[in-house]
This record gives structure tokens, C-alpha cells and sequence, in this order.
């Protein structure tokens, strides 16, 4: 990362350490941006652990960071002599720690420890040297979202003998990679060779993920028994396995004490072989029996004490697939969803979760989907760092079947527990997986207040027909690996084979929401709702907050519920993403980004978690880090419909024309993706004045919709379109649109639209009934109630020329105005509201309401009326008196509309403006 020279600081009389960037990265910005990155975290730390930096400074176009000249040599160098002592490698471990503390409590990530970044002064003093490739850690993001490390491009940060597990696979990394690397070198110092050192290349990055290094005795060290451990442990696979802080790692160093001789135990003289007992004998036989007895109770406690230890809560499992061999292909798919539903109950227990089955299961070379036999299970277990699996089996006797559940810890072999039940019959069989899985809960170390607080029967929890439980476990599966557009079908076969089983019902719901299917969701969402008495308390915080938030629309409620959730159930990551949703709604972006960062710290392979997450980045206009987040999804090969759509907004943003058409290409011919990038593309265009082709756009998207019977989302995009062109002056065609998309699916949004557009269009007492059938059907409803409703009843008073009623009725609205109420408008409020302060001819007021338009880029993306708002700021400014402002903002808003159609009515009306001025 640079070139370090001697040097002599003058002015202070001192020699110094200068590094400088090679010749050929002097004029790279971006190596310059990592040399001043590498400066600002030398200069936020100040230990004796750590190289001093003097000066950061440029001359001549040259950067330059002075530092501490630090005599003797690197540590590199001195393990070249032979292992270390053990005293010594404590004492430097020490020391390595101490200096590592120092900088996480600043935030800062080392990222590339090494011995030859170690320096060992001659009064035996450890320096950590070389944060060239430090990473400061977001502060509002639990575990730092790096940019990833693609291992087949070749493009790796760091030295690859030293890097963790979770870098090489290019995951999430934090202070815990640093102990990994701590653990690397304090096995070189121990060792005398690196952990894996007959390993280079693939094979290296190959070991550092799927093997354990060789112990210390075998690489001809001596060190204690108790180093060796706290050595492996700083180099577990799984972050959550390793010290949790440098500090941890210095108490387990500092704990190791040395001389203490080790007791060997004594045995007890045997006996004198003779039948009968001399004096002596009889006198000592009590001390004799106590002795064995001594001997027995240790030789017990021997075999007590090995067995294998039951699980804690920080592990994680992995659930393999059953053993099926009885024949009937109904009990394939369908026991592994019915022995997760009662494990998932479970606050105690933690599942790997499909997601990054799926994602291990590629980084295997094998399809998502795979079969999970128990070979594979057992690398995937390896592979994620989980402390066991389970494994299911059903066989037949006669009419009778045998359920058999065994957890294995992946890394010994041990067996943890297991449990058997015998089902009289087929309709017993999930009666009897219930029964065993229960069981194997209490084995496994749960409490048994919660065993018996949180278990649900599963013909309650889900449903008593196998054929259904078989249906819904393919949706589930075929979600993970396709989205929600392939999945539906699974689930409405499997609420049409029993119309009561509650969680095929959410499955529809969820999977309709999240393809704009509103109505047909709230529809779903109550069904879920009247069945949740009998499931589990997890799927109960599930439905009825799914319910509160989608269908009453209270969404107080619903943040209440997923709280709720969220500390029964504190490592589920879906209470955290669903709450980031509702914040994002209601435009609180930064606590949304704080939920959607612990989602995605808990569940770092759920494809929706990445969506939200970048989003929330995108609405606080912190694109960079929002491109992060969606380079971190396509290492991952995560693809669903709202993900590609919020990258696609993200390149708007960024002006990146080549990537939109990329992705917009990438989604023609995919259901449930085709008609939302087509309608993305007509807000694109309409953005520019190309009113025309958004229009055919649009026709496109609802075309496109209509194939898949999504009339929601048909109706949707047309109630959008006409609210745009009754802004853009073409209230004839939007009055049409309007009168079309009403008939085709009155949900609540389109509704919502069309009563605003039409509003705007002059045709109040149409729009004044629909609001009066909102308030009438969506009493509770928050976004109804709070935004809709006031804004179309202001858009009412303006069409009436009452502004000072349309301020008065917005003030209700202001609460949630920059939040992502649709998925198609947004601050509708505010717009309004600058329309009502033009109309008053106040100017300074109503310039900073549509200045916000322009200062929310990240909420707004390509919403047209974001274009419009600059036309509404130029309109502004003339009536304030400042033509010099005026002009410029009518020259931006014709520069962004430099090929719009000629004949938009709008476009018209603000040349004739602009020629006034001049």
C-alpha cells in the first residue's frame, strides 16, 4: 500500500518513518482515498500497542504520513528463528490485544494482521503497524458491510493465510476478524509455520474455510494444553465461536499462569492376594472401599462429564432432510417443515435458516435446493459454523411408521440427543413427529418452562393434512430459490387442501403484498387472522402484525406486535426487517436502517433484508453505501423482484443509463419482474416529458401484469400514470386512465390515487365520494387517515381556490410526508402543499416545499413529479422577485426536459413563463 522511508523531521530534530504512495498510485484517487483513510485511523488512536502517526500532509502533489520510527524488527523476523516461548507469545499476545482493543473502541478494523505487519522493539515492546486497509465501522451498522471479496475475480483485501472464514466468502466482517487473524499469528509465534502451511492458492482459501488446524503438538510445539485452546478457539470458523473482543481474548491470554507443576493422581495399593484378610487388612478395609467407591464416583463422573455438552443459545443448526423409506413420495419435504415449525417455536433453538442453506449450498458447487443427505448437511453445517444437525428418518412397519430425530455435533461427531415415536397410522404420523420433536428439545438443553410455554401442536401450529403441510413446505422452498411469483401457486394448493391451515394463508399474503397485490393480500391476511388461535406464538406475532399493518392499516399496532416479537424471539430477523418497513413508511429512515441492519446481521442471506437495507441507505441519499449493500447481494447470487427494482432506482440516481438498461433487460420475460421494471422504465421517461413513451410503457407494464392475473398491480400502474399526467396537463387521458383502473381493481391505493388525481383534475365531487368511502372502510388505517385522506381533501380546497383550507387540512399529514407511503408516489403532501403557498403567492414557503423534492432524491428516485418540482421552485422564485434564480430554475428543469414531448400542456405553460422573464 506504500513506500517507507527514513527521514529526518528537522524541525523536531527526531528521524521518522515516511510513507508515501508508489509513483504509479500518486495520481489514483482511489488508492489516495485509502492512503488518507489509513491516516485519519492512525490518528484517532494513541497506545503503546500501536505506530504513532506525527503528520499527514502533501507536497508537490505527493501524500505523505510521517509516523514513529520504531527500531528493531518484525515480528515476521524473529519467528524465522524458531517457535517462540510460551511466555513469549502470552506476553506479545498481550500486548497484540491491548493494541487491538485500542482500536475497535474507535472503530476501526485492522483487516490485514500479520507478522510482518508486527513490530517487536529491542525492549520487547509490540507494535501494530500498517492500517492501510483499516475499515472504519458505521456506527449504525452492527457488523461493518464491507465491500466484498470476490475469491474468483481475485480481487482479495488482505493476506489470505491471515483472513477469516466470513472474508474469504466475502460476508459481513468485524472486530471478531481481527481475533481470527490474532489467532493466526499467535499460532505462528506458538507453531513456527503458519496454521495451514502446506497449503497455497484455491487449496489455502479451501483449508481456512473447511478445515481445522493441525494442533500445535503436531507441529512440533510444546505449549500448554490450555495456550493451544485459547489459540483454537480466536481461530473458530464462526465468528460467534471465537473471544467476542480483543479485551476477552487478553483476559484468556493473561489467565494462562506458568511453572505450576501437574499432579499426577494416586492409586490406591492393591490389595494382598490372600483369601482372607490379615489384620492389617481388616483395619484398612474401610479406607480401601472408600477408595474404590473414590475411584468408581471419578471413573462415573469421567463418563458423565464426557458426554457430549447439550447446546447453548448462541449455537445454530442445521435441519437435513428426512430419511424417506417408506415409498410415499407425501412425506418428502413435508416432515423436515413440520420438525422446523415445532423447533422454530422454540426461543432457544436457532435454524439456519433456507436462505443460506441455499447460499452454502452453491459455495458447495451444488444447486439451491439441493437434497440436504446427511453428508451434505454435515459440510453445511461445517461451512456455517453451526454446533449440530439434525437429522430425520421415517420408516414403515406394516401400517405402522417410525419416526427417528438424532442431532450430531458437526465437528466431533458426538451424538447430542435423539428421540423415537411409533405413528399407529399415516393420519398419526405428524401427532408423533410432534411428540419426538418435543422431546428431543428438552435433550437438546432447553429449559423446560419453555418447552412447554412454546409447543404449539403441529396440527394446530399448521395444519392435520399431510398433502397440504407438503404443498406449503414447496412454497416455502420454492421462494428461497425463485421469489414469490413461483411460490404462490404452492401455497394456494395448500390452503385449497385445508381451507384452515392459517400459514398458507400468510404464505399468500405476504407473497401478494409483495407483488403489489393489496387487496387480494388484505384477503388472505384475513383468513390468517380468524385462524390464529391455534398456531404458534411465533406465527401469531406474524400474522396478527401482518394483519395490523395491511389490512386495518394500524400501524402503531403492528410496530407493537413486531417489538413484541422481536424479544421473545430475539434472533429471528424478520420482526427487525418488518419493523425497518414500517419505519421507512412512515419516513423515519434512520431507525429503519438501524432495523434492517440487525435483520441483516442476524440473517445475512435473506435477499429481502438486502432490499431494505440498501433502500433506507438510498432515502438518506447515502448511495455509496446503498450500491455496498447490492454488490454484497449479487456476491451472494440473491435475486427477488424489489431488489432488482431498487438497484435500478439506485442507478437512476446515479445517473448510471448502462446499468438501468442492463437490469431492465435482465427482467423482460420474468413474471411478477417484467411489469414492475416496465412500469420503473415509464416513470423514467415520464421523468424526462417523454410523456408518449411513458404512456406505452405503461400499457406494457398493466399488459404484462394482466398475463400473470395481477389486476392490482395493472390497476396500480395506471391510477399512477394519470396522476402524473393530470400534473403534466393532460387531464382528459388521465380521467380516462382513472375510470379504467377503478373498474379494473378499487383497492385501497388505487383508490387513494385516483381520488387525489382526480381532485386535481377538477373533478372534486367524484373525489370527495372516494375519500368518503376510504374514511368509511379504512377507519383505523394510518396512512389512510394521516396522509391520504388530508392530502386529497386539500387537493380539494386548492381545486376550490381555498389554499388557506388546504394548508390548514395538510398539517395532519406532515408527520409522515417523506415517508414511502406507495410504492409509486411519494410526498404527494408536500406537493400539494407547494401548490396551496403558490396560490397564496408565497414564494420563500412554497421554494422550500418543493426544494424538498430535490434535498429527498433517495425517496423520491424517478417519481415524476420530483421533474415537476423544480418547474414549481422556478415559479417560486418569481414570485420572491429573484429573476436571476428564477432563470436558473427554469433553465434546469428545461435542461431535464431538453427531448420531452413538445405539445405537454405544462411544458408549454413554462416557456411562456421563462419568456416573460426575459
Amino acid at each position: 500500500m506504500g513506500e517507507v522511508y527514513r527521514a529526518r523531521d528537522e524541525q523536531l530534530d527526531r528521524d521518522v518513518a515516511l510513507k508515501i504512495l508508489p509513483v504509479g498510485l500518486i495520481a489514483d484517487e482511489a488508492a489516495r482515498k485509502q492512503f488518507r483513510k489509513e491516516a485519519l485511523a492512525l490518528a484517532k488512536l494513541n497506545h503503546p500497542n500501536v505506530e504513532t502517526v506525527h503528520e499527514f500532509g502533501s507536497q508537490d502533489g505527493v501524500d505523505f504520513l510521517a509516523m514513529e520510527l520504531i527500531p528493531g524488527n518484525s515480528l515476521r523476523e524473529k519467528i524465522k528463528a524458531g517457535p517462540l516461548a510460551e511466555r513469549e507469545v502470552v506476553r506479545l499476545g498481550m500486548q497484540l490485544a491491548e493494541g487491538l482493543a485500542a482500536a475497535h473502541d474507535e472503530g476501526i478494523i485492522h483487516r490485514d494482521l500479520k507478522p510482518g505487519n508486527l513490530f517487536v522493539t529491542p525492549d520487547g515492546r509490540l507494535k501494530i503497524l500498517d492500517f492501510g486497509l483499516a475499515r472504519l465501522i458505521h456506527p449504525e451498522v452492527a457488523n461493518d458491510v464491507t465491500r466484498s471479496i470476490t475469491v474468483e475475480s481475485g480481487t482479495i483485501s488482505g493476506t489470505v493465510p491471515y483472513m477469516p472464514p466470513e472474508q474469504l466468502r466475502g460476508e459481513p466482517t468485524d472486530a471478531r476478524s481481527d481475533i481470527y487473524a490474532a489467532g493466526a499469528v499467535l499460532y505462528e509465534m506458538a507453531a513456527g509455520q503458519r496454521p495451514f502451511p502446506q497449503t497455497q492458492g484455491p487449496q489455502l482459501m479451501g483449508a481456512i474455510l473447511h478445515q481445522s488446524p493441525a494442533p500445535l503438538s503436531a507441529a512440533g510445539s510444546h505449549v500448554s494444553p490450555r495456550l493451544e485452546s485459547v489459540i483454537l478457539k480466536a481461530l473458530e470458523k464462526e465468528p460467534s465461536q471465537r473471544y467476542q473482543s480483543a479485551r476477552e481474548l487478553r483476559v484468556a491470554l493473561e489467565g494462562i499462569s506458568f511453572g505450576g507443576a501437574v499432579s499426577s493422581p494416586v492409586s490406591a495399593p492393591a490389595p494382598a492376594p490372600s483369601s482372607a484378610p490379615s489384620a492389617a487388612t481388616r483395619f484398612h478395609w474401610p479406607l480401601i472401599a472408600g477408595a474404590a467407591a473414590v475411584a468408581l464416583l471419578a471413573g462415573g463422573a469421567y463418563f458423565y462429564f464426557r458426554r457430549p455438552p447439550k447446546l447453548t443459545d448462541k449455537d445454530t443448526v442445521v435441519l437435513a432432510d428426512f430419511a424417506n423409506s417408506t415409498g410415499d413420495p407425501v412425506f418428502d419435504d413435508t416432515l423436515r417443515q413440520g420438525l422446523s415449525v415445532q423447533l422454530e417455536q422454540s426461543p432457544f433453538l436457532s435454524l439456519i435458516s433456507d436462505s443460506k442453506i441455499n447460499q452454502t449450498l452453491k459455495l458447495m458447487g451444488r444447486p439451491a435446493g439441493d437434497r440436504l443427505t446427511p453428508e451434505v448437511s454435515h459440510e453445511v453445517c461445517q461451512r456455517t459454523g453451526s454446533r449440530a444437525m439434525l437429522t430425520g428418518s421415517i420408516t414403515s412397519l406394516g401400517s405402522q411408521y417410525v419416526i427417528g430425530l438424532k442431532a450430531v455435533d458437526c465437528q466431533s461427531g458426538d451424538l447430542l440427543a435423539e428421540a423415537q415415536q411409533q405413528a399407529a397410522g399415516k393420519e398419526a404420523v405428524l401427532k408423533a413427529l410432534d411428540a419426538a420433536a418435543v422431546r428431543l428439545r428438552g435433550k437438546l438443553g432447553e429449559s423446560l418452562s419453555t418447552v412447554q410455554e412454546y409447543a404449539t401442536p403441529l396440527v394446530d401450529a399448521t395444519t392435520s393434512s399431510l398433502e397440504a403441510l407438503q404443498a406449503y413446505s414447496l412454497g416455502l422452498k420454492t421462494y428461497t430459490a425463485k421469489g414469490y411469483t413461483a411460490a404462490l401457486p404452492f401455497y394456494k394448493r395448500a390452503a385449497e387442501l385445508d381451507p384452515n391451515f392459517a400459514l398458507a394463508y400468510l404464505g399468500l399474503a405476504v407473497g401478494n403484498y409483495a407483488l403489489n397485490e393489496p387487496g387480494l393480500a388484505a384477503e388472505d391476511a384475513r383468513k390468517a387472522y380468524e385462524l390464529r388461535e391455534k398456531v404458534s406464538e411465533r406465527e401469531r406475532f406474524s400474522i396478527e402484525a401482518f394483519y395490523y399493518w395491511n389490512v386495518t392499516g394500524e400501524l402503531e399496532k403492528a410496530a407493537q406486535t413486531y417489538e413484541l416479537w422481536q424479544q421473545t424471539y430475539s434472533r429471528d430477523s424478520l420482526p427487525y426487517a418488518y419493523l425497518g418497513g414500517i419505519y421507512d413508511t412512515l419516513g423515519n429512515y434512520e431507525k429503519g436502517l438501524s432495523e434492517y441492519s440487525e435483520a441483516l446481521r442476524l440473517d445475512p442471506n435473506n435477499v429481502a433484508h438486502y432490499a431494505g437495507l440498501g433502500a433506507a441507505y438510498m432515502c438518506l441519499n447515502r448511495f455509496d453505501e446503498a450500491e455496498v449493500v447490492f454488490e454484497q447481494a449479487d456476491v451472494r447470487k440473491l435475486e427477488a423482484e424489489h431488489l432488482l427494482a431498487n438497484r435500478y432506482e439506485l442507478a437512476f440516481l446515479k445517473g448510471d443509463a448502462a446499468q438501468m438498461e442492463r437490469l431492465g433487460s435482465a427482467a423482460m420475460r420474468k413474471p411478477g419482474t417484467e411489469d414492475l421494471f416496465l412500469d420503473e422504465q415509464s416513470d423514467t421517461e415520464a421523468w424526462y416529458g417523454k410523456l408518449k413513451n411513458a404512456q406505452e410503457l405503461t400499457r406494457r407494464a398493466m399488459d404484462s401484469a394482466e398475463r400473470n392475473d395481477a389486476k392490482e398491480s395493472a390497476a396500480s400502474y395506471q391510477a399512477e400514470s394519470a396522476l402524473r399526467e393530470v400534473e403534466m396537463g393532460s387531464r382528459d387521458h388521465a380521467r380516462a386512465d382513472l375510470n379504467a383502473a377503478l373498474k379494473l381493481a378499487p383497492n385501497r391505493d388505487v383508490q387513494a390515487m385516483a381520488a387525489l388525481a382526480l381532485a386535481l383534475a377538477s373533478d372534486t365531487a367524484r373525489a370527495e365520494k372516494l375519500a368518503t368511502g376510504l374514511d368509511k372502510t379504512f377507519p383505523l388505517d394510518t396512512l389512510v387517515q394521516s396522509y391520504w385522506l388530508p392530502t386529497i381533501r386539500a387537493g380539494v380546497a386548492l381545486e376550490r381556490k381555498d389554499p388557506d383550507r388546504a394548508l390548514e387540512l395538510l398539517k395532519k399529514a406532515s408527520a409522515s410526508e417523506l415517508g414511502i407511503t406507495n410504492d409509486f408516489v411519494v410526498l404527494v403532501p408536500v406537493y400539494v402543499r407547494g401548490e396551496a403557498y403558490l396560490a397564496l403567492n408565497d414564494g420563500q414557503r412554497a421554494a422550500t416545499e418543493f426544494q424538498k423534492f430535490i434535498d429527498h432524491r433517495g425517496v423520491v428516485t424517478n417519481f415524476p413529479w420530483g421533474a415537476l418540482a423544480r418547474l414549481g421552485v422556478a415559479r417560486a422564485y418569481v414570485q420572491q422577485g429573484d429573476t436571476a434564480k428564477a432563470r436558473t430554475a427554469y433553465n434546469d428543469f428545461f435542461t431535464l426536459w431538453k427531448d420531452a414531448d413538445p405539445e405537454i400542456p405544462i411544458l408549454q405553460q413554462a416557456k411562456a413563463e421563462y419568456a416573460k422573464l426575459k
